[in-house]
């Protein structure tokens, strides 16, 4: 058997002119790439944005009782735009300020612009809206949207209370980055990633700042995992800062959260955030609605071209990416560059004995919580009663019942869990075997959000040369069994593919179980 595994680095670049208004009509010749210096032979070559909008196409009908969490056909090859609603980062002083301008946009965007809603907290992501062109449902969504508590280290003692307020932060503006990259990497085209943000403390500039602040955490290997998801799922990211000029600014509530103890802003990592993931930032002006403007329609006209990249390792090496057109007057705006992380590795364990989380940990949270949808990974979910009697080996009770449902009523249901061919991830194994492996997992909750039941079952397979062509056309079709007591229950439900830890999440909001 002879296999090869080709990486393809895609490259989205938007072109204007000296007025900023956006060049149309070049061609795959116009462009040339460079990797670390060498030229690179352009593999696919397509632009984007100059179509006109058509109407939001219908999702394909279901047979009953069947879901899924494919997405449905973008009604149009233009980006698409996620607004991010940060109060990690942007205390609840400045999220007013964010709402009004963020509405201010809303009312005027131009159609056929399609924008999903977004907030980012300290314990999650939640999605607020998808991506819809109604301007008028996503203006009721911001308008009635109330923030969580943010963590605000004005007040404490510099040192250890701020660095720990700053470290939770990072960590959760990272793992927010990471769940939206899963939330539409199954989704074709470019992403606009609209992030209201003071920026990260811990990457301004860490030799700096461990001087300043020993007790902050480097979290620049995590951070560069969160851009190559980004990079993967073709995810820019434009960061807005909230603050204005002048002391009369509405959001200088937010007071010290973008400043370092030099008083240096972080928008150096806001331009570093932009420019990794090939968008750009805004800082030091009020407008920043008119910000919110730019940035979605500088993503919208763009060129999107890949390359084979010379064979590497992943050896956590930078790698600079220079790409130039043919034709003078004209401005490039693009990735400049990549680190080379292999995401399915565990971060390593560093000095002090800290590991990375359980792999399979984020996962199980992410079905927990249903916070946002996840389709790195595609699968289909019948939910059915079931009708055949007990078998030999069938479980008194199906699932992780919650204790105080014992002796109660139950209706035992059928989780039938169908992954297209192609999903899973194969590993060579001993003697020339394949081996793949998927979790499947499903939590039901409660009217009262009390959850009621878990499942969860790793299905190992190994397989022999003349298995695997069978494997890799063929959809992988497992039931999972699940008690659940009479009433309306939620559902939510995914898989993840352990080799290359992709996942796919689903939640059904109601499920009316009867005795």
């Amino acid at each position: 058997m002879l296999k090869v595994q080709t990486n393809l680095t895609i490259e989205d670049v938007t072109v204007t002119d000296a007025k900023g208004k956006p060049v149309y009509g070049l061609t795959q010749a116009d462009f040339t790439v460079k990797e670390d210096g060498k030229p690179q032979p352009i593999k696919n070559f397509q632009e984007y944005g100059t179509e006109i909008p058509s109407a939001q196409p219908a999702p394909p009908a279901l047979p009953p009782n069947v879901y899924t969490n494919a997405q449905p056909p973008a009604s149009t090859t233009r980006a698409i735009n996620i607004l991010l609603l940060d109060t990690v980062s942007v205390g609840l002083g400045g999220q007013a300020y964010v709402r009004e301008k963020a509405m201010n946009y809303l009312k005027s965007m131009p159609p056929g612009t399609e924008v999903a809603v977004f907030e980012l907290g300290l314990d999650n992501l939640h999605m607020l809206h998808g991506f819809t062109t109604d301007h008028e449902s996503l203006e009721a969504v911001v308008h009635s949207y109330q923030p969580d508590m943010a963590l605000n280290p004005q007040g404490l003692r510099w040192g250890v209370q701020v660095c720990r307020v700053l470290n939770a932060r990072s960590r959760a503006t990272t793992g927010g980055l990471d769940a939206i990259a899963a939330a539409v990497s199954a989704m074709p085209g470019r992403k606009n990633l609209i992030w209201f943000s003071v920026g990260l403390q811990q990457i301004t500039d860490y030799a700096s700042m461990v001087n300043g602040l020993p007790c902050l955490e480097d979290l620049r290997p995590e951070l560069q995992r969160s851009y190559a998801r980004l990079n993967a799922a073709q995810v820019a990211v434009y960061p807005i800062d909230p603050h204005g000029l002048g002391e009369g600014d509405p959001a200088e509530s937010l007071g010290e959260l973008g400043m370092d103890r030099n008083g240096h802003s972080t928008f150096f990592s806001m331009q570093d955030i932009a420019a990794n993931t090939g968008g750009m930032a805004y800082h030091m002006r009020n407008d920043i609605d008119a910000a919110m403007g730019e940035a979605i329609a500088n993503g919208s006209d763009y060129y999107s071209l890949s390359y084979v990249p010379p064979p590497s390792k992943y050896d956590g090496k930078y790698h600079s990416v220079e790409v130039k057109v043919d034709r003078p007057g004209l401005k490039l705006q693009y990735r400049e560059g990549y680190t080379a992380v292999n995401l399915a590795k565990p971060l390593p364990v560093d000095k002090a004995g800290k590991g990375a989380p359980d792999p399979d940990s984020g996962f199980q949270a992410a079905v927990d919580l249903a916070l946002v949808p996840s389709t790195e990974l595609v699968f289909d979910l019948r939910v059915t009663p079931s009708t055949s009697p007990a078998k030999p080996g069938d479980p008194a009770v199906a699932g992780m019942l919650n204790p105080k449902l014992k002796d109660k009523p139950l209706v035992r249901y059928v989780l039938l869990y169908e992954v297209p061919p192609g999903e899973a991830t194969l590993l060579d194994g001993p003697n020339g075997t394949r081996k793949a492996s998927l979790e499947f997992d499903a939590v039901a909750y409660g009217e009262d959000g009390v959850k009621l039941n878990v499942v969860r079952d790793t299905v190992n397979f190994t397989l022999k040369p003349d298995a695997v062509e069978h494997f890799t056309k063929n959809p992988v079709v497992i039931p999972l069994q699940l008690d659940l007591p009479p009433g309306k229950v939620s559902l939510h439900a995914g898989v993840l593919d352990v080799n290359s830890q992709k996942m796919g999440t689903l939640e059904i909001p109601q499920i009316v179980a009867k005795e």
